[in-house]
């Protein structure tokens, strides 16, 4: 398990600026980082040292003073993933990010035109699928972002092998953390499981490489056997070393400048506007919350006993979200079926 010194990254919300309506966003508050302000934040980034750095929105590439502030953060020797949802690209814009040094991440929650445009008002699926390739062959397209909703998590297979046929180096599958209209879109245990097994199948068939962004992913993989399943070492399946939830061991940067210590978590610990980012994490790191919520042995009900404890811990946002409790346990995770009693105390 990972020591936690440095954050493992900074994702920095740049603005709130957007040019669709999603049915999971999790909405921002109004405002700006001043660019002033964001030219001393990148510097108090390259000073913690995180390991790499997101760039996200609203939709980063609205923001006036994008690609000076790219700039600011290539100088810095940042790694810096920008996340996009491909409205807006072009070839200079790709040129720009080039030379910047930036990688870019592009949403796409649906394999079917009629499912994305769904979930994303006011998109184009055959843009998205223009803007991916544009991005892939320019060498920039480091992953497509797939976010799991009820109406969209049967489409796994198809995305992968959409992803195989645009060329992108990976697929990050998100598990839907609270946002508006929340509770009706959440997975529930069983869909969950399902959909793991749908990407580790459909891995195995496409090839593409994968990033489950859930906690429990590899606990049910191991608990339910599914390790047969997995594409062969080297050729499909991402082993990563953040497996478990990273609460408050990374730092989320809100576009008004508001510090949390997970992108969902309604809990502040500051404002860069009034105390520098590298005084907010050494306040973060002595917090008797934040080290108590971080720790998996204060987990309460089911996860308390599941051997896998140590390396899901369970998402902490979604599950204070649906219970109103820090250290419950993750009440859509597929292994609950053992302990119905959690899956009850979801308010």
């Amino acid at each position: 398990m990972r020591e936690v010194k440095s954050p493992y990254l900074v994702d920095w919300a740049i603005t709130p600026k957007c040019n669709l309506s999603c049915q999971h966003c999790r909405g921002f508050p109004e405002g700006e980082v001043s660019t002033e302000r964001a030219r001393g934040l990148i510097a108090e980034i390259a000073e913690l040292g995180p390991d790499w750095v997101i760039v996200e929105g609203g939709e980063p590439l609205l923001r006036e003073d994008i690609f000076e502030l790219l700039g600011l953060m290539r100088d810095r020797r940042l790694t810096v993933h920008l996340i996009t949802n491909g409205m807006l690209v072009n070839p200079q814009i790709i040129s720009a990010l080039k030379q910047l040094g930036v990688k870019v991440m592009v949403s796409i929650d649906g394999a079917t035109r009629a499912t994305y445009e769904a979930i994303r008002d006011g998109a184009s699926f055959a843009q998205v699928v223009r803007s991916a390739r544009s991005y892939a062959k320019a060498g920039l397209l480091e992953a497509i972002n797939f976010t799991l909703l009820r109406t969209n998590y049967t489409e796994i297979p198809g995305l992968l092998e959409l992803a195989a046929r645009i060329g992108v180096e990976r697929v990050t599958i998100i598990g839907l953390k609270p946002c508006r209209d929340f509770r009706e879109k959440l997975l529930t245990p069983e869909e969950y499981g399902e959909a793991i097994r749908l990407t580790c199948q459909a891995a195995q068939k496409t090839g593409v490489e994968f990033f489950f962004d859930e906690p429990f992913f590899w606990s049910v993989v191991k608990e339910w056997g599914l390790m047969a399943q997995m594409p062969a070492a080297g050729t499909g399946i991402l082993v990563s070393s953040t497996s478990a939830c990273i609460f408050g061991e990374y730092i989320f940067v809100e576009t008004d400048g508001g510090v949390k210590p997970c992108s969902f978590s309604p809990m502040s610990v500051g404002n860069v506007n009034e105390k520098s980012l590298v005084r907010i994490w050494e306040e973060m790191l002595s917090s008797p919350l934040l080290n108590q919520i971080k720790d998996p042995k204060t987990r309460t009900g089911y996860c308390l006993s599941c051997p896998y404890l140590e390396e899901c811990k369970g998402c902490r946002s979604r599950t204070f979200a649906l219970t109103g409790d820090w250290f419950a346990a993750d009440a859509v995770c597929p292994l609950i079926h053992k302990n119905s009693a959690v899956r009850e105390g979801i308010k």
